[in-house]
């Protein structure tokens, strides 16, 4: 899926400068490595005996989601339909947070709020967790 004349530039570490390098490079290193990820996820599947359960498919999410052929690639080694997730239902920095690589914090996020427990059934009555408390009304207030 990539042209030979294609190029992309790739981020270095330790204050050095970005470098250009034909995308034809990086795609032979990932995709390997993301037909090995698929493999291992599908053993899992199969291990768990949940093969024949997932008849509407598989959505991915993270970082990774975005990279171009991915989709296509899980859709070979699943021979199931595959959708990238986002997160949805979010307010405040919607434009920011509506990308899948942040699908799992705003998950993890969402899920702390709905299963958290009530400020009248936890014990303890102590200056830190009054403290605490304030600090939480203060957050509320601002996010």
């Amino acid at each position: 899926m990539v042209e030979e004349e294609e190029t992309v530039e790739v981020a270095s570490v330790g204050g050095r400068r970005p470098r250009v390098m034909a995308r034809r490079i990086l795609a032979d290193i990932l995709q390997p490595r993301a037909e090995e990820i698929f493999h291992l996820v599908w053993d899992e599947i199969n291990k768990a005996g949940f093969e024949k359960s997932l008849n509407s498919g598989l959505v991915f999410t993270g970082g990774g989601s975005i990279l171009d052929g991915l989709s296509e690639i899980a859709e070979q080694i699943f021979d199931l339909p595959i959708r990238r997730g986002s997160p949805t239902g979010v307010g405040g920095l919607t434009d920011h947070v509506a990308n899948p690589a942040y699908a799992t914090a705003v998950g993890l996020v969402l899920y702390a709020e709905r299963h958290r427990v009530p400020e009248a059934a936890r014990s303890g009555g102590g200056a830190f967790t009054r403290m605490v408390g304030r600090l939480r009304t203060v957050f509320k207030e601002f996010f």
